[in-house]
């Protein structure tokens, strides 16, 4: 797993890239619980290039959430592949999580 990370008016965006597994969601979990670390509470997951996520990395994403929603953040979803997009709704985290088509769409969120 690659993960990128830059900030834009002050959201921090997240281009991940490849698997998130569980060896992958280790090193989101350690990227995003760092940014929170540093105060980092509006992200946005850029998951155009992420073509699986399973249980690890679906945990991962619920503790970020909730934590950010606590600091008045969010955690934003971006261009999710129609695979990772169904799991999300099989679960039902499309019901808490707010899922952007597009990356700029999910900036636009945040104005």
């Amino acid at each position: 797993m690659n993960i990128t990370e830059r900030v834009e008016n002050e959201i921090t965006i997240f281009a991940l890239d490849g698997r998130v597994d569980s060896e992958g969601a280790v090193d989101l979990d350690l990227a995003l619980q760092t940014a929170v670390s540093e105060g980092k509470y509006r992200m946005i997951l850029d998951m155009s290039n992420v073509k699986y996520i399973n249980s690890a990395g679906l945990r991962t994403l619920a503790d970020v959430l909730t934590r950010n929603k606590e600091e008045g953040g969010d955690l934003k979803l971006a261009a999710l592949s129609p695979k990772v997009l169904r799991v999300m709704q099989i679960i039902g985290f499309d019901k808490f999580f707010s899922i952007y088509k597009t990356l700029a769409e999910a900036k636009a969120a945040f104005a």
